[in-house]
């Protein structure tokens, strides 16, 4: 291929400054002479006369108080060997009033055939950057999360290539340490949630499909729900790359969660209603079936309950099922599930328990509540009993229905026999 002719260094600086639209300055620092050409002083709206002579202290009056004394601090730093070159952004004054942000860079001059010492450098106006910059940040702001962008490398490592100054609100971290050490943010998430934070993530990365997760982090001591939701590509390095946002759901899940509660949970009594016991009979069956493990259900009912009510009062009847609610908590285990599954009805389900046991649990139950003192709200007290029938899962059953009728077959059974007392019944 023909060669054409080669610029001069001259022509070839100037297209350069061209291309970019630098400003260039020169500062004597022995005499303090500047020297700047025609673009440095376009860029403040001014004609080059208009700043002749121009000398450091004029500079100084057309930039900003607040920049002067960290410009002077990083040229000192420059010429004292402690920077490479001299790098600052200044705010300068333009000529119809307002501020310009301008980008200056300058390296020492070293020619050995000069006598003057001299520093050279260029000036960008970055004021559009810097708009904009403020605009994102205004708004990152003013939306409802912590924006970031958080980077997978193909080795595995993760860091953080911008965070939101709100991450100081959400997570008590600064924003600046999270860019500096990311774990910051994992270290908080609580230990029960972090594998599904990983494990969520890792699916994303693999598929390249939305990330969106709740989990929680303890907050000094508070603990919080978060839900993180973020959009995931692939740049040409072949990193993962997500842009998300994450929000603070505590108010949302806290009513989530009270509404699942209340879903499941009988209103009069606190104890667990009869969609949540049918509910985790399956799923007990379910783990019965697969890893043969055993487990009983105690159906039991309170005797002549309707006396009670025709009585006192139906006052009177829903104070003795909350007493009797108290005495079925105390008397079983954490891993047991006790339910009010109609008006003086309750089902108490034990998991790995076998007949046996659950006999002398049914057994216990009807002892407690017999010598419980029960009051009639006019002063005198009073003695309840109940009836209780117990089966144990095995494989002559199938569903949830044949278990829940051997179970009433054998309470009908001790309430024809005279109420007051446990059936068992033998296998079939």
């Amino acid at each position: 291929m023909p060669k054409g002719p080669k610029l001069s260094p001259e022509a070839r600086l100037k297209a350069i400054l061209d291309a970019t639209r630098a400003g260039t300055w020169e500062w004597n620092l022995d005499t303090g002479e500047v020297v700047f050409n025609d673009r440095w002083a376009r860029m403040l709206g001014y004609q080059p006369s208009d700043l002749e002579p121009m000398t450091y202290e004029l500079w100084q009056s057309l930039s900003h108080p607040e920049d002067v004394e960290e410009a002077k601090a990083r040229m000192g730093a420059y010429l004292k060997g402690e920077t490479s070159y001299y790098d600052c952004v200044v705010r300068m004054r333009h000529r119809q009033g307002h501020w310009r942000w301008i980008h200056t860079r300058g390296r020492r001059l070293d020619d050995d055939k000069l006598q003057a010492n001299w520093v050279c450098g260029t000036h960008l106006d970055i004021s559009e950057e810097r708009e904009t910059q403020h605009r994102l940040q205004r708004l990152a702001e003013s939306l409802p999360g912590v924006i970031y962008t958080f980077v997978m490398d193909t080795d595995g490592e993760f860091r953080f290539t911008y965070v939101s100054r709100k991450s100081v609100d959400f997570y008590g971290i600064p924003a600046e340490e999270t860019l500096t050490n990311p774990s910051t943010l994992f270290d908080i998430i609580v230990r029960d949630d972090i594998q599904q934070v990983l494990d969520s993530t890792v699916e994303s990365a693999e598929n390249l499909t939305e990330w969106r997760c709740q989990y929680r982090i303890d907050v000094n001591g508070e603990i919080r729900w978060m839900e993180g939701v973020a959009q995931p590509e692939k740049d040409e390095l072949g990193r993962i790359v997500w842009h998300g946002m994450a929000m603070d759901i505590t108010e949302r899940k806290q009513m989530e969660l009270e509404l699942e509660r209340l879903s499941i949970t009988d209103e009069l009594t606190g104890l667990h209603n009869r969609r949540h016991m049918l509910r985790t009979l399956e799923e007990q069956i379910a783990r019965a079936d697969r890893y043969s493990d055993v487990f009983s259900l105690i159906s039991l009912d309170l005797d002549h309950f309707k006396q009670i009510n025709d009585s006192w009062g139906h006052l009177v009847g829903d104070q003795v099922l909350q007493r009797f609610a108290g005495v079925l908590r105390s008397r079983v285990r954490r891993t047991d599930v006790v339910a009010r599954t109609g008006g003086e009805e309750f089902l108490v389900l034990l998991p790995s328990t076998d007949t046996a046991s659950a006999h002398r649990v049914a057994r216990d139950l009807r002892q407690a509540t017999e010598q419980e003192a029960f009051d009639n709200g006019e002063g005198q007290s009073f003695t309840v009993t109940l009836s209780a029938g117990v089966v144990t899962w095995h494989e002559g059953l199938s569903s949830i229905r044949g278990l829940l009728s051997r179970c009433d077959q054998a309470l009908y059974a001790a309430k024809r026999q005279g109420r007051n007392r446990i059936v068992v019944p033998g296998p079939e």
